[in-house]
């Protein structure tokens, strides 16, 4: 029903939608960008679904909409007694995320947005706190996790493919274009001295999914807040290649264009044919 309603009554954000797979992939033709955006509709559609179904089920009816892949890399660096910075991305359904506490008895933080609904507010956080993620306002999240001290490890939960809030100074190639980028989670890892781990995700059916974690830096002071998200970018390009509607393509995220030269393929919205810029 959602998606019908996203397809055939409401269009959602279908203009900057397809404007990003024109960027990301100009090597589509018109049909199979239309099918691209079509799926990613589905998939939106389960995103706004999926907390529903989740939000009462137990730890073990859970697993069988979520799977954890290389938790040797988790529960090492954990022995080692050192922080995570995990990197995660608009990309599958990062809510699952809530049930991380169920792997390992360190500290799970993350960021959260308060909605202005104060009932709604608490049922959010009810359901993303409920297997023992510590949950900061995301105002307060940069200075918590710099100044966070704990006798155990910590993994510091960060959606790090935003866009900034204005162009700013940091870039990296994404999808073969210049792209101004957040660095706040390689900054926090650096101030931490933390190991920097990418969740890649796969979806394996309708609401299921397997997470996987992948260790990108394992002493975060020795590189630059560029550095680390460089490996971040491209982990993160490849597991959009591998299931491209899975993305948040809704999300303007080349708002303030590029530093660069920028793409030849623009997607028209009415017609749905190609042209050139002029």
């Amino acid at each position: 029903m959602i998606y019908l309603i996203f397809k055939r009554i409401w269009p959602y954000r279908k203009k900057v939608i397809l404007k990003n797979l024109a960027i990301c992939f100009p090597e589509l033709s018109n049909a199979e960008t239309a099918g691209l955006a079509d799926r990613y509709y589905r998939h939106l559609a389960d995103l706004i679904i999926e907390p529903f179904l989740v939000r009462k089920l137990s730890p073990q009816d859970l697993a069988k909409f979520v799977s954890y892949g290389n938790q040797s890399v988790l529960h090492q660096l954990i022995k080692e007694k050192k922080d995570i910075v995990l990197m995660v991305s608009h990309y599958g359904n990062w809510e699952y995320l809530f049930s991380l506490p169920l792997l390992t008895d360190c500290n799970v933080l993350a960021a959260y947005s308060p909605v202005s609904n104060r009932m709604l507010n608490e049922k959010l956080k009810g359901l993303r706190s409920r297997f023992g993620v510590k949950l900061v306002p995301k105002t307060h999240w940069y200075r918590s996790v710099v100044n966070w001290q704990d006798t155990k490890p910590a993994i510091f939960i960060n959606i790090a493919d935003q866009r900034p809030a204005d162009a700013g100074k940091h870039v990296v190639q994404f999808f073969r274009h210049n792209t101004y980028i957040q660095t706040g989670a390689a900054r926090m890892a650096i101030r931490r001295n933390s190991a920097v781990v990418y969740l890649d995700v796969q979806q394996r059916g309708v609401n299921k999914y397997n997470f996987r974690f992948n260790l990108l830096v394992k002493d975060a002071a020795r590189m630059t807040e560029t550095e680390i998200m460089k490996l971040y970018y491209a982990e993160l390009e490849k597991s959009i290649k591998r299931q491209p509607e899975l993305w948040l393509w809704s999300h303007n995220r080349w708002k303030f264009g590029f530093p660069g030269a920028l793409p030849q393929k623009h997607i028209n919205v009415d017609s749905a044919k190609s042209v050139r810029q002029s």
